[in-house]
């Protein structure tokens, strides 16, 4: 029997990729947690996620929100509506990986029987068919991830708990075709390849999309843990939790959107577990996934809360369009490498640190501008530059700044930028220190020589200046540099894997700061 005219103009029309999500809803079905099969209809956090995809995403998220499930239903999508289709799905251990093959057959087996195309093989953790499409389950450390297959669709589930990720994603992303979709999700696990691919995504550094997905606004899945919550809550004492009994950080969560039901469940959650166990597996921002505790030098609450407070405030760079005196040199890198908080005033002073690399694309050069009251108004970032071409960059910046007094960190490409400020751009509004020759003579350097005493003390002033509010930051990259800033074996520096050049050049300009002179240019 035919179908009609109205059936077939809305099967077209769900064929269509920008209506992924109604094809979801319309076709598969799901057991819900109390063992019902019922239509698959995604959650808002869901939705958001697949109107989203772009080619490669990245998705940093509370437990338990869904994520892995939309994405099986997105493979059977991909191989029903595209025939000859290769889908892998991959989890990080192989009781994961049974998991994620029940859920597999089970909405593949929901599919209308007129819509699901006849298998050829349904068993060893792999589904294909007979228009040509198959998809793959496997478990993380597998040596044949890919088996020579060209993949239209991939989802690596719980990334930052695998063994060797550097090796099984190369080896993925060689084998992804033309236009295929690459979606790596994972819970937070510490500082490592996962945590450093998110915020390079955050920070445009590769071309990856980030999500994040915060367990309050992935609420709409545990109303029922929610409600038992409660109840023991007020069976152990006596009343429902209050406004009144918040502590610092629940009335943030409340302001965040929390309800007091939530705030109920996270009290009785973290009884049983720790605080940090929850900040990992439920955070609430990005970066309080992966606050290290311990050894971090400086106060991970603190910097998690000047990060929220640059959301809540929605504190952003300048746009563009409103800057009207930008030199042509940093016109060119503003919004890229150069931002702006704030625009130099007329008679004020200003200060800056410089932590140089060889530009290479390994280290980053690093520029950071404070004000007289410490707040930093503008910072600058690149690790492909060339030492010669930063004195250019630092002479436009300091000018621009008043002629802000400079502090360049003299190891790496900092020798060659200094000579170059000073002989050839004539700027001498630089941080000098005395030193003595091998005749015992008093000679004059010119920029910052860090070593393990030096580095140690100016490390110490940024944190005094920080803990006591006496600074203002506005950059969540220098933020999210901070909660990776650790002391190990009496070394200071960025746990392996993370960056601290913003942290080095933002002491530097609190050096500046401190100095008692200012330099005709």
């Amino acid at each position: 029997m035919g179908i009609s005219k109205e059936n077939a103009m809305k099967l077209k029309w769900l064929w269509q990729d920008e209506n992924k999500i109604e094809w979801i809803e319309s076709f598969i079905k799901i057991v819900n947690k109390e063992g019902k099969k019922v239509p698959f209809i995604l959650t808002q956090e869901q939705k958001t996620f697949v109107k989203g995809l772009e080619a490669e995403n990245i998705v940093l998220k509370s437990r338990q929100l869904g994520l892995s499930v939309v994405s099986i239903a997105l493979a059977i999508r991909q191989c029903i509506v595209y025939p000859n289709s290769c889908c892998l799905l991959v989890s990080h251990d192989q009781k994961s990986c049974n998991a994620v093959f029940d859920k597999l057959k089970q909405q593949f087996n929901s599919l209308p029987k007129w819509l699901k195309p006849d298998t050829i093989a349904n068993n060893r953790q792999e589904i294909k068919m007979v228009n040509g499409s198959k998809i793959t389950c496997v478990c993380a450390g597998n040596k044949e991830l890919s088996r020579g297959d060209t993949l239209q669709f991939v989802h690596l589930s719980e990334f930052a708990f695998w063994k060797n990720p550097e090796k099984h994603l190369n080896s993925i992303t060689q084998a992804i075709g033309t236009g295929a979709t690459l979606i790596i999700e994972s819970t937070a696990n510490g500082v490592n390849l996962f945590h450093d691919l998110y915020f390079k995504s955050k920070n445009k550094e590769n071309s990856f999309k980030p999500y994040f997905f915060n367990w309050i606004d992935g609420g709409s899945l545990f109303k029922e843990k929610y409600k038992e919550a409660v109840k023991k809550y007020k069976s152990i004492n006596g009343k429902n939790l209050s406004e009144n009994d918040l502590d610092e950080e629940e009335k943030e969560l409340l302001k965040l959107g929390a309800s007091m039901e939530q705030l109920t469940w996270r009290r009785m959650t973290i009884s049983k577990t720790s605080l940090e166990q929850f900040h990992q597996e439920y955070p609430s921002t990005d970066t309080e996934a992966f606050i290290i505790s311990g050894n971090s030098v400086f106060d991970n609450k603190k910097v998690s809360q000047a990060l929220t407070n640059i959301k809540n405030n929605k504190i952003k760079y300048i746009d563009k369009k409103n800057i009207i005196d930008l030199p042509s040199l940093l016109k060119q890198e503003y919004g890229k490498s150069f931002f702006m908080w704030k625009l130099p005033k007329m008679g004020e002073k200003y200060y800056i640190g410089a932590d140089l690399s060889e530009g290479v694309g390994q280290d980053f050069s690093v520029i950071e501008v404070l004000n007289s009251d410490g707040e930093q108004v503008a910072e600058f970032y690149n690790n492909k530059i060339k030492p010669y071409r930063m004195a250019e960059i630092i002479d436009a910046i300091g000018r621009y700044y008043n002629k802000a007094l400079i502090c360049v960190e003299k190891a790496s490409g900092g020798h060659s930028t200094i000579a170059r400020l000073r002989y050839e751009f004539k700027y001498m509004n630089m941080v000098k220190y005395k030193s003595y020759d091998e005749f015992n003579r008093m000679v004059w350097n010119v920029g910052f020589d860090t070593n393990s005493k030096t580095k140690s003390l100016i490390i110490n002033d940024f944190i005094e200046l920080f803990e006591k509010r006496l600074m203002v930051i506005n950059s969540e990259r220098l933020l999210q540099e901070m909660q990776v800033f650790v002391s190990d074996n009496g070394k200071m520096g960025a746990v392996s894997g993370s960056h601290d050049d913003t942290v080095m050049a933002t002491a530097l300009a609190i050096v500046a700061m401190k100095q008692k002179y200012h330099y005709k240019c």
